[in-house]
């Protein structure tokens, strides 16, 4: 299936969860925040929340410092 995340495509296998994705690119689950659709899904939803071909994903994580 096909997903897109922050404007890539990327190829991945069925019945992928959103923190599974997370992951895959290697990110910190603690500091990234995920919108699906425009929607944003709550980090407590992460590990239920299947993501389903085409879907649109916008990935932001928080890098610490200031």
């Amino acid at each position: 299936m096909i997903i897109y995340v922050n404007d890539k495509e990327f190829n991945f296998n069925e019945n992928l969860t959103l923190l599974q994705l997370v992951e895959t690119l290697n990110l910190n689950v603690k500091s990234t925040a995920a919108a699906v659709n425009k929607e944003i899904i709550p980090k407590a939803k992460y590990s239920e929340f299947i993501l389903k071909d085409k879907d649109r994903l916008d990935l932001v994580t928080i890098a610490p410092g200031g």
